[in-house]
């Protein structure tokens, strides 16, 4: 994929959705790079590497087991990179102090910013 083949972008960003909200960490992994960054801004969480990011969804996934990505709002794409603003969500299994009490909903908009390089994403970082 080059960084200029919207196309693919978009649908990158398609997939890496989708295969969030699948909960699937084989899939999230597939679309990982080796030294993916993921940064959670306003929420303390900064990540470096795949084994790293992974071990997050798995944690996320276990605490919000139906957590999804929801109400797309928005998407482009300039040069290597995708935004999506949409909505994350889900119920909480078990506390999560400062967030969620268990069995509570939580509901966030968010803009996520998504940079790929050779069709796999390379930084993460969401605002909300």
């Amino acid at each position: 994929m080059t960084t200029t083949d919207k196309d693919d972008l978009l649908q990158f960003a398609e997939d890496y959705v989708d295969a969030y909200n699948s909960g699937d960490l084989d899939r999230i992994g597939a679309l990982l790079a080796e030294d993916v960054r993921l940064v959670h801004h306003n929420r303390g969480v900064d990540v470096q590497g795949k084994p790293a990011a992974l071990e997050l969804f798995e944690t996320y996934g276990k605490l919000f087991p139906d957590k999804a990505f929801t109400n797309r709002r928005s998407i482009a794409q300039a040069g290597d990179r995708v935004f999506v603003e949409h909505t994350w969500g889900g119920k909480a299994a078990a506390d999560v102090p400062g967030w969620a009490a268990a069995g509570e909903t939580v509901s966030l908009d968010l803009g996520t910013f998504l940079t790929v390089r050779d069709g796999l994403l390379v930084e993460y970082h969401d605002y909300g």
